[in-house]
């Protein structure tokens, strides 16, 4: 069953809700939307019009107004200021993250390793940077933790450089390990975003989530946020 990750009302009396969803939520992979199976899934947890894409480790950014949809174009963040849209981000081991700016500009990323190193977190928190003044925060959703993902050196060398030794961890098996969500809190943190949520479980160990690293499965489970109006701001005014 889909689990709620996160909701908070904005100070507007607007609403954002995210969730994340679980294996027997079905899969949630682009493959999906050959058979109309993806749209079936997605229909079972939350209905409305899902914008979703074909991530490709970049560092594109789609931005979503009123008009404008994405189903399955490429990129790796989307973000958006309107009202029930679905956003969506799969993962089967990288890392799910959402960005709520306090005025209702959401973004939700797909962070990798390759992702996290060109930037793309920045990018995504500039991109709202330059629309408002207001607070960020941000959801981090569950993704393979260091107990599981054996890491190379070299790549690492490049990370540490950036992002300093508290990213470099030991499987449970004693190999080299990357911490991801270490190197995403470092960024948070000198960028002025606020942790409202950092979900603890580890894709790779939890039988609820799909794993690459653990299965090499090509299944996916789902990141999704929206904002909802809740009729407060009215009663505010």
């Amino acid at each position: 069953m889909a689990r709620e990750l996160f909701r908070q009302t904005l100070s507007d009396g607007n609403l954002i809700v995210s969730l994340i969803s679980e294996i027997e939520d079905g899969d949630f992979s682009s493959d999906q939307d050959r058979n109309r199976k993806l749209k079936e899934n997605q229909s079972r947890i939350r209905d409305g019009e899902w914008n979703w894409l074909s991530q490709e480790h970049g560092t594109e950014i789609i931005w979503l107004d009123g008009n404008k949809g994405a189903s399955g174009i490429r990129g790796d963040a989307l973000a958006t200021s309107s009202f029930q849209k679905v956003i969506a981000i799969t993962v089967a081991d990288c890392l799910p993250l959402l960005l709520i700016e306090e005025s209702g500009i959401l973004s939700l990323i797909h962070l990798g390793w390759r992702g996290i190193e060109q930037g793309l977190l920045e990018k995504s928190i500039q991109l709202i940077k330059t629309m408002s003044n207001e607070p960020l925060s941000a959801v981090l959703g569950p993704c393979i933790n260091p107990c599981c993902y054996e890491f190379g050196q070299n790549e690492m060398d490049t990370l540490v450089e950036k992002y300093g030794s508290k990213i470099v961890g030991k499987t449970l098996a004693g190999s080299l390990s990357l911490d991801i969500k270490e190197c995403v809190r470092g960024i948070l943190t000198s960028s002025d975003v606020d942790i409202k949520y950092d979900d603890p479980f580890c894709t790779s160990c939890d039988p609820r989530y799909w794993s690459f690293r653990s299965e090499g499965t090509d299944k996916r489970q789902v990141m999704i946020a929206w904002k909802e109006e809740t009729g407060e701001e009215i009663r505010r005014k």
